[in-house]
């Protein structure tokens, strides 16, 4: 499946947009629709990688000690991948951001990308940079609050990574 899936990945997500909107009309759905195309595929191919990555150890471990179904995801698959899955999910976040912005500025009558084109036509430039600011400042905001919770998630994980540095 991995060159299905590498030619659907190939497709930018702006792109979408026209097509998106001759299919589903100029709505909310449309945009959402936009920013999951963009946003699935760093996520499912990170996830796909953190899955082959596992160390074979432990799978074994776990094969020997007859953990299988739920709990072989719980304990296994979801603790290993996590750290993987935790930095696609940081690239979404930037490319979630994105497209939101481009969706409403080509297919909405508000929000943040609507007001930035509508003051750019209006060659009102220092509102316009102000809705660039505003947009850096949401950016950064998110990107902290994204840290604060990817510790609290891979605690374990990073807690690791400080004594292996440590020694």
């Amino acid at each position: 499946t991995e060159p299905v899936l590498e030619f659907f990945r190939a497709i930018p997500p702006p792109v979408l947009v026209p097509v998106l909107m001759l299919l589903m009309g100029i709505t909310d759905g449309m945009k959402v629709a936009v920013i999951i195309s963009g946003c699935v595929w760093p996520v499912l191919l990170n996830t796909i990688e953190g899955v082959r990555a596992i160390d074979g150890v432990l799978s074994d471990s776990a094969h020997t000690y007859g953990i299988q179904g739920w709990a072989r995801v719980k304990y296994l698959v979801l603790p290993s991948a996590g750290p993987q899955i935790m930095a696609g999910i940081r690239q979404c976040l930037s490319i979630g951001l994105i497209l939101m912005v481009i969706s409403e500025m080509f297919a909405s009558s508000s929000g943040l990308g609507f007001t930035i084109v509508q003051f750019q036509r209006s060659f009102a430039i220092p509102e316009m940079w102000s809705g660039i600011v505003v947009l850096g400042l949401i950016g950064v905001a998110l990107s902290f609050i994204f840290q604060w919770t990817e510790r609290r998630v891979l605690r374990w994980y990073h807690g690791l990574r400080e004594v292996e540095n440590a020694v």
